[in-house]
């Protein structure tokens, strides 16, 4: 998930109007960027794409019982998968409105369906908290020498890892494609 968290938000970084539609920390930090700089058009865009991700959030938690996705999180990458494969046929011409805010939604719901493993609690989309976690771990590990931290410390860097392979795996992806264009 945390590899699909940084591939998802390079792509609409780089290819989709600066907007990361997982990491709305920084879509704040753009938001007000463009309010200062009065440029309306990525204002409506990054606002969208934060309500878009709260309302993922927040639909899933109160259907995620009903949706059973409480015990099979891996459902709600079915919208993801789907807006995925039609993103792909859609020229860049589109307004990105049309395709950002969906993402956002889709990311919104992922986020909140996968939240741990093996038993760690943890974010797919954001790195912040992550770094964190994982630097907490390795201090306690080597104040304690209590393997269950070195352990977690490796989760953290593995799920670290794996966001920031996203990153560049999409980037090449997208220049190979405009070496093909």
């Amino acid at each position: 998930m945390t590899f699909c968290a940084g591939y998802v938000d390079a792509y609409t970084f780089i290819v989709r109007g600066n907007t990361l539609v997982a990491g709305q920390a920084g879509n704040v930090v753009f938001l007000s960027v463009e309010l200062i700089q009065n440029n309306v058009s990525d204002v409506r865009d990054k606002l969208l794409t934060l309500i878009a991700f709260i309302m993922g959030v927040f639909l899933l938690t109160i259907y995620k019982e009903k949706l059973r996705i409480v015990k099979k999180s891996i459902l709600s990458l079915i919208p993801l998968a789907i807006l995925s494969i039609i993103i792909g046929f859609v020229p860049q011409t589109v307004d990105n409105i049309y395709l950002v805010p969906p993402l956002a939604f889709c990311m919104g719901l992922v986020t909140t369906a996968f939240g741990e493993v093996s038993g760690i609690a943890y974010n797919n989309a954001f790195m912040t908290g992550n770094i964190k976690r994982t630097m907490l771990a390795f201090g306690d590990y080597f104040r304690t020498k209590h393997t269950p931290f070195l352990r977690e410390g490796f989760i953290f860097v593995s799920l670290l890892s794996s966001f920031v392979l996203g990153v560049p795996i999409m980037m090449s992806i997208f220049y190979l494609s405009m070496l093909f264009a």
